[in-house]
């Protein structure tokens, strides 16, 4: 296994990346939003595959490649574009260990 190199926070006080980090912060909360607004429009079919939202438009690909690859080259300016595996069934998901439980009167 590869060595990692340390983790080292640092503060971005240059106007120039604050502003450029914003944008994407925008850029990406927008895709979000519309993504969120629009999940009845892209299920059933998006099930069991990859939903990319770049520019505030969708695709579904079977594979996260696909998807983006997609934004590549569809949307390559669009650097808060998100890709989201979405379940192939709905509804809740229950983790619970597979032992057998006693019963209890």
């Amino acid at each position: 296994m590869a060595e990692q190199s340390p983790m080292i926070p640092e503060e971005i006080t240059d106007p120039a990346e604050l502003a450029r980090i914003r944008a994407q912060d925008e850029r990406h909360r927008r895709n979000q939003e519309w993504l969120a607004a629009h999940w009845s429009n892209l299920l059933p079919r998006a099930r069991g595959q990859f939903v990319a939202v770049a520019r505030q438009e969708a695709f579904i690909a079977p594979t996260a490649a696909e998807a983006w690859a997609w934004v590549e080259s569809a949307h390559p300016d669009d650097d808060g574009a998100i890709v989201r595996y979405v379940r192939s069934t709905p509804g809740p998901r229950i983790y619970a260990g597979r032992r057998a439980l006693a019963s209890v009167r």
